[in-house]
């Protein structure tokens, strides 16, 4: 490509001579007119300065034409082959003039011409070296024809002038061959100099690219960075409130089973008079309150017990469109928006509408004025990491309305614990706290959209379920742990029982109350105590009743040491924390329970009767395979 670059540029580096090399022409064929007029014949003279005028005008008018109109690269070779044609024939003419017109007897005369047509061809080597065939076809018939008028004279003069005239051609072929060679450099080292200035401005191009490209890149990183970061830190603060809340609600819990516990067996005094009996149940009744508070403090910091399964969610929130309109009101829209196909999701089904109820309401008190609260239901999926959140296929629950919105500082606390922006007495501050800790326990994720005036949105990515022959469509609402006061309507016989838990006051509790309904206890701190009585006490013990955090030995650890010395005995948790992993598995065999702090004097002894009265038939073929 480049060779025929530089050949296309040899021929118009001709062309771009035309005019000064035309006009030099025609003044010298003047000169050479006037000066042989009166020695040379007319009519030859005449001819030949008609002729050469001809050709020059036709060589104008192809110079005109070529420079009008600019041929492409692949036709200089047929531009070049007729500017060689026109170079021919001014030097045939030239030529001509030399032989026909140069006077024998003039040497003024015959130096003129020479000097003229040797000056041509001089100045030729210069203006038609950058194409040689051109400057041959003008140099070689004019010399040649010289040369030859020179030697036809016959005397040594004119032999030596036209050997001479042959040797000075020859220099000015070396000349025209040198000027050529430059020309061909030039050419191509101009061409690969734009090839490279080409390549440079393309990968100066390339470069300027590719740094915006970085730099958008450094962007969008430093921004994927900072939100990480803030996750990061929303993360990392979360788990420590959560941490905060689980201790707290697990006191709690202790102290509300002392309260609870003691209130219903005052309340069972039919000695007391109804006013007193009346005040007992109020603070009963504000005991169970806080009970409910701590659950939900449990279920924030996901140290509440579920039991999951396979649910389709779709049928799940149509089950509920009815109370959520009753929940809403009438000066509220609900609009449900599901998905086409079943979107099968592992969860608790008590909790999942828990979370449900929990949204819409706080969409309800947002939208004081009117609205529409929607609940869409879609399966999602994420190409690439972003806000905790691993790429795959989701199942995503959607609550949105069109009430007052938030700005940034609230979104990044609705979560915390009892913080609402709610006047005092209408919210606990716990209800978008128990909705973070069950997604974040059934292995979702939560995220919030919100503008101040133009609503929120919470989004709520679940991992899908593979759907199982016994899955279920719906469940309604199972309930929370009973605390009521009657006492059980069956009594339990009276047997021994191992108490152990490291909280003094609610084991004193625990012991009145086995106590009173006729039981012996064994009373310990620690499980290692615990196992230290069991090894002074050679009687039976039929139930061990033990707390399932403690330092040192906790309660599983005590209660699956004890079954492999003593197989008959029964087992009842108690925990406030009501984590899912504390119940061996066993415990579908009936002899093994568990009863989440805080809990009622009834509720107890109903979980220890059903242990008590289950039979032993169980235990001893268990532990003799």
């Amino acid at each position: 490509m480049t060779d025929s670059k530089v050949r296309a540029e040899k021929v118009r580096t001709l062309y771009r001579q035309t005019t000064a090399v035309l006009l030099t022409n025609t003044i010298n064929s003047v000169i050479v007119c006037v000066m042989l007029w009166n020695s040379a014949p007319k009519s030859q003279l005449l001819g030949w300065i008609t002729l050469l005028g001809a050709t020059s005008i036709s060589r104008m008018l192809l110079f005109r034409r070529y420079q009008k109109t600019p041929p492409a690269p692949h036709a200089a070779e047929l531009w070049g082959a007729r500017f060689v044609v026109g170079s021919v024939t001014a030097g045939t003419l030239w030529g001509g003039a030399g032989f026909l017109l140069l006077p024998q007897a003039s040497n003024l005369s015959q130096l003129l011409i020479t000097f003229v047509i040797g000056g041509m061809c001089a100045a030729a080597a210069g203006t038609l070296a950058s194409h040689l065939p051109a400057f041959f076809a003008f140099v070689a018939p004019a010399l040649t024809a010289l040369s030859l008028r020179m030697v036809l004279f016959g005397d040594s003069t004119h032999v030596i002038m036209a050997v001479i005239t042959l040797i000075y051609g020859f220099g000015l072929f070396a000349v025209a061959n040198v000027n050529h060679r430059v020309f061909t450099e030039a050419f191509s080292l101009r061409f690969e100099n734009e090839k490279l200035l080409g390549k440079l401005s393309r990968a100066q191009s390339r470069l300027e690219e590719t740094n915006r490209t970085l730099e958008e890149r450094v962007i969008e990183r430093s921004e994927a960075f900072r939100k990480q970061s803030e996750a990061l830190r929303d993360a990392q603060r979360m788990e420590a409130v959560g941490r905060l809340a689980g201790g707290v609600a697990h006191d709690f819990n202790n102290l509300l089973t002392i309260i609870l516990a003691n209130l219903s067996e005052i309340i069972e005094n039919r000695q007391l008079g109804e006013p007193f009996i009346a005040i007992l149940k109020e603070m009963h009744d504000a005991a169970v309150k806080g009970a409910d508070l701590v659950r939900q403090l449990l279920l924030f910091s996901r140290r509440q017990r579920t039991v999951s399964k396979i649910l389709d969610l779709n049928h799940a929130v149509s089950d509920m469109e009815k109370l959520l309109s009753r929940l809403l009101g009438e000066q509220l829209t609900l609009r449900l928006v599901l998905s086409d196909s079943h979107l099968y999701v592992n969860v608790d089904p008590t909790q999942i509408e828990q979370v449900i109820i929990n949204l819409v309401t706080n969409a309800r008190d947002a939208m004081t004025s009117g609205g529409v609260a929607t609940i869409e239901t879609r399966t999602v999926e994420l190409r690439e990491a972003t806000d905790g959140l691993s790429p795959g296929r989701y199942v995503l629950l959607l609550v949105s309305d069109t009430g007052s919105g938030m700005d940034s500082d609230t979104r990044h606390l609705i979560f915390d614990p009892f913080f609402t922006t709610k006047d005092v007495g209408k919210g606990t501050g716990l209800g978008l706290a128990s909705v973070y800790g069950i997604v974040e326990q059934s292995g979702g994720h939560i995220r919030v959209s919100s503008e101040l005036h133009r609503g929120s949105s919470f989004s709520i990515y679940l991992p899908p379920a593979t759907p199982l022959a016994n899955a279920i469509v719906t469940e309604g609402l199972v309930g929370r742990t009973a605390l009521a006061l009657d006492k059980p309507s069956k009594a339990s016989p009276a047997a021994t029982v191992l108490l152990v838990e490291d909280e003094p006051t609610v084991r004193a509790v625990i012991e009145r109350i086995l106590k009173h309904e006729g039981h012996r206890v064994i009373s310990a701190r620690s499980a290692e105590q615990a196992l230290a009585l069991c090894e002074g006490d050679t009687g039976p013990i039929a139930l061990l009743v033990t707390d399932v955090v403690m330092a040192g030995m906790d309660g599983p650890a005590l209660a699956s040491h004890l079954r492999s010395v003593r197989p008959e005995i029964r087992t009842l948790f108690i925990s406030g924390y009501s984590r899912n992993h504390v119940i061996p598995e066993d415990a579908q065999d009936g002899r093994v329970r568990f009863l989440s702090k805080p809990f009622t004097y009834a509720s107890f002894m109903t979980e220890v009767t059903k242990l008590l009265t289950h039979p032993a038939t169980d235990s001893a073929d268990t532990h003799r395979q």
